[in-house]
């Protein structure tokens, strides 16, 4: 009897393991900012934090009333860096209540991760620099209904509830490996000794880089990942000398509530490994 209670109290066990594999891959994903108005073809940055930095099996769509007939089209994804990406589209947007939906690829069905609208992101023409990678490959599984919850807080979206199968590992693609690369702009260093951390020293530069610390924070890391151990923001190697971030780079952080956000559930993902 004692052994058998034994083998459940393991199977137990295992499921629980399991269900903690299988909580979503996706940490955070919101949308940035917007190039594009209504009348014009959809194009817009995402904000997007995902276990592995692999973003292969995630689809973006378009989704709008359009004659009084839901349409959705199929929006085409560049990366910007590891934490934004640009999403855009042929058709142009007509309904002032469109709405941004990611979903997740599994197996052979789609799994609808989160509805956005587009038009509560702001406005904004600050350009950014692309990193060099190949495109991504997505595939055109078709949207399925889900049972899972999701979170939302303005455009800022949980996804601490959406479930992934633990029957195939997910793999880094060439994306986050191009973006490990740092981008160093000419001539230009910061100033720092051993004893500064990263919020000291973002606030020390944010105000001449015209951004907030969380901003300053996200640019610093990702112009010098490879001064972070492991390429984990919350370690900075003491004697590391830290390159200034472009200007294409600082571009991309002007929104204190969402740089925030980010950092928040980066630093987390990364604390937690």
């Amino acid at each position: 009897m004692r052994k058998r209670l034994y083998m459940v109290l393991f199977f137990v066990l295992g499921l629980c393991v399991n269900a903690q594999q299988a909580l979503a891959q996706v940490n955070h994903v919101s949308i940035n900012s917007r190039q594009s108005e209504l009348s014009q073809q959809p194009l817009l940055k995402v904000n997007l934090v995902a276990q592995n930095d692999d973003w292969s099996q995630l689809s973006f769509y378009l989704r709008q009333k359009v004659d009084g007939d839901m349409q959705q089209q199929r929006l085409s994804i560049q990366p910007i860096n590891r934490f934004l990406v640009q999403l855009d589209g042929k058709v142009p947007v007509t309904d002032s209540n469109a709405q941004l939906v990611i979903t997740e690829n599994q197996q052979s069905k789609a799994v609808l991760l989160a509805v956005l609208a587009l038009f509560d992101a702001p406005l904004s023409f600050k350009s950014a620099a692309f990193i060099e990678a190949q495109p991504l490959k997505v595939t055109d599984a078709p949207l399925a209904e889900t049972s899972e919850q999701v979170v939302s807080d303005g455009n800022q979206v949980a996804l601490s509830t959406i479930k992934r199968s633990t029957a195939k590992e997910v793999e880094t693609n060439s994306v986050s490996e191009a973006v490990l690369q740092p981008r160093k702009p000419d001539n230009c260093q910061i100033i720092k000794d051993n004893s500064d951390t990263l919020w000291r020293i973002a606030d020390r530069y944010k105000d001449q880089w015209n951004t907030s610390v969380y901003g300053a924070m996200l640019a610093i890391f990702e112009a010098n990942m490879l001064s972070f151990s492991k390429q984990r923001i919350h370690l900075l190697l003491k004697d590391a000398v830290l390159a200034c971030p472009s200007t294409e780079i600082l571009a991309q952080y002007d929104n204190k509530a969402v740089d925030k956000k980010v950092f928040e559930v980066i630093e987390a993902k990364h604390a937690a490994r």
